[in-house]
């Protein structure tokens, strides 16, 4: 049941439903089911590798953009500018 759940959650993408899941592992019984359980583990650690590598690159990206807008925009004149 709980690898089936797994397999679910890691097709889908779920990253709560896996952390969820990884907080409840059961004992396993058989050496069948601790392959399948490795193996499946292993492609979570994937998933989540590659989650945070694409993170990474969208907060990169978001931090360029915002330093573009900041170099565009105008600087108000300080209001202590005098003339005379």
């Amino acid at each position: 049941m709980w690898l089936t759940k797994l397999k679910t959650a890691l097709v889908l993408e779920e990253i709560d439903q896996i952390s969820s899941l990884l907080d409840q592992m059961p004992s396993f019984t058989s050496l069948a089911e601790m392959e399948e359980a490795n193996y499946l583990l292993s492609q979570t650690k994937t998933l989540i590798e590659r989650n945070k590598i694409e993170t990474a690159h969208t907060l990169q990206q978001l931090k360029n953009t915002i330093d573009f807008l900041k170099s565009t925009q105008i600087e108000p004149s300080s209001s202590l500018n005098l003339k005379f």
